[in-house]
């Protein structure tokens, strides 16, 4: 019988189960987008039984499509949303309120109160994070102090925490193993990423009880098995998406960098095994640690890079399908000087500005949908130049190509318009699935099927690379309108 790896790759928008064969090419891939709510402005949820009931449906899916059994997988890995927060009830496993997504900002005031009692650097030299409401242990805060059956099941020691990695985790293994694992962990801001444990100071400013936060572990790992699919499966490996696609893409090196365009963008560098704070609003984060071997990061994040794409689509109804933006692009008037701020839920790194919401500036009479288009997928370009210069004052390293993953490179006159704007090589690899990629071979290294980390380098092959074609008084002159644009909104929400 044939082996396989299966990823589990719960994204923002849509969970994917994917088979890879014990060479690492994808045998099968299904996938499922779940419902997105939008209960107040600047909140965003998920419903966390939706989720878990999609992942389970889908593995059913692929194995009775492709007439798998249990017993020919070798072992699962889990990639995940980082951040977003689940609290259940361990009798039941029933969550007490819906998933609090990683985008939501409804936490502002929380994390207000923590930077006017003046303890955001602490909080940063434990965590490697900045205060914001991303992270994960501002919206566990709002959940206890908000909802009257998740007070109830504390007292009564029936609750229990995890990010969407633990939420599956658990009903995966029928509620056996409760843990996360180390990259998740760190975006929780309630991690010590120094000495590998739960922050007693963290959890004391922010009342909230270590009894209910799941064990942390390393990437590659016996989670535990599941028993649900007609016979005994072994869980291997997990990781947080981001640091998922930097183990799928190869970046073991200091210095290598990798983006992943999906619903948001994210660019993580590798900056070895020194814990480092950034001076440049960047987040210092765990990239993996598997056996003893523990490299860490930084980490740029955009709110929205893809999801822009989708509010084109689904909300200003400006084209019927996502892939239509790469002819759309093509047919933009350069005469049209259309600067977009996608800031849908506030701006990212290296802003950090919850508040600011997005903009379009330079409308006129002859601005099309193709402007708009091309407008809004140059505006994750630029939000990638902010990153990457903010990267290069941190790291002293001058960045000469990106490694690049996620649905939204499927679009190549992004990979071009990257290219042009940071004046960089971009190298989009045959294997562009990058995420659950990474975990499979967590997996794999996990199970021993793969030996070491430089296995997974010799995997590891370009498609495409693209480069600069552009004029570079012209880039300059735009990336001014851009940083013109993006101070005006940030003045304006003030």
């Amino acid at each position: 019988m044939k082996k396989y790896f299966l990823s589990i790759d719960q994204g923002t928008t849509s969970s994917r189960i994917v088979l890879y064969n014990t060479n690492f090419s994808i045998f099968d891939s299904v996938q499922k987008e779940f419902k997105q709510y939008f209960p107040k402005n600047g909140w965003v949820e998920h419903d966390a039984e939706e989720i878990w009931n999609d992942v389970r449906f889908l593995i059913n899916k692929i194995f009775k499509k492709n007439k798998i059994n249990s017993s020919q997988i070798i072992s699962i890995g889990i990639a995940n949303q980082r951040e977003t927060t689940v609290l259940w009830n361990k009798k039941n496993g029933k969550p007490v309120y819906k998933a609090i997504v990683w985008q939501d900002r409804r936490t502002i005031d929380i994390c207000k109160k923590l930077k006017d009692k003046k303890i955001n650097k602490k909080i940063q030299n434990i965590t490697g994070l900045l205060v914001d409401p991303y992270f994960s242990a501002t919206k566990i805060k709002w959940i206890l102090d908000n909802n009257k059956m998740a007070g109830q099941l504390l007292k009564d020691n029936n609750l229990l925490f995890g990010t969407i990695d633990t939420w599956i985790l658990w009903n995966l293994t029928s509620k056996e193993s409760h843990l996360t694992d180390i990259t998740n962990a760190s975006r929780t801001m309630l991690y010590d990423i120094k000495k590998e444990e739960w922050s007693d100071y963290l959890l004391k400013t922010l009342n909230i009880p270590l009894r209910i936060l799941p064990k942390v572990v390393t990437n590659t790992y016996n989670f535990g098995f599941t028993n649900l699919f007609g016979g005994s499966i072994n869980i291997g490996g997990m990781a947080g998406d981001q640091q998922a696609a930097s183990i799928g893409q190869a970046c073991f090196k200091k210095g290598q960098v990798k983006s992943t365009y999906g619903t948001g963008c994210f660019l993580l560098m590798n900056i070895g095994n020194n814990y480092k704070l950034s001076k440049n609003k960047l987040l210092t984060t765990v990239a993996f640690k598997i056996g003893k071997e523990k490299m860490y990061c930084f980490e740029g994040s955009i709110f929205v890079a893809g999801s822009a794409i989708q509010w084109l689509r689904d909300k200003l109804r400006l084209f019927q399908f996502s892939h239509q933006t790469n002819i759309l692009y093509s047919k933009a008037k350069k005469e049209e000087k259309i600067i977009i701020v996608p800031a849908l839920t506030g701006l990212g790194a290296p802003h950090w500005e919850p508040n600011v919401r997005g903009g379009i500036f330079g409308l006129t009479r002859n601005t099309s949908i193709a402007e708009i288009v091309k407008a809004t997928i140059d505006s994750i370009a630029y939000q990638t130049f902010d990153l990457v210069k903010a990267m290069e004052k941190d790291s002293k390293i001058k960045i000469k190509e990106i490694r690049v993953d996620g649905g939204m490179i499927s679009n190549n006159n992004l990979n071009q318009s990257i290219a042009n704007i940071l004046g960089v090589k971009i190298l989009k690899p045959k294997n562009t699935e990058t995420t659950a990629l990474g975990v499979a071979y967590l997996a794999a290294l996990s199970s021993g099927h793969l030996k070491n980390l430089q296995s997974i380098k010799k995997i590891w092959k370009i498609e495409k690379i693209f480069v600069s074609n552009s004029n570079k008084k012209e880039v300059l002159n735009n990336l001014l309108d851009w940083k013109k644009a993006v101070k005006i909104l940030i003045s304006f929400y003030k």
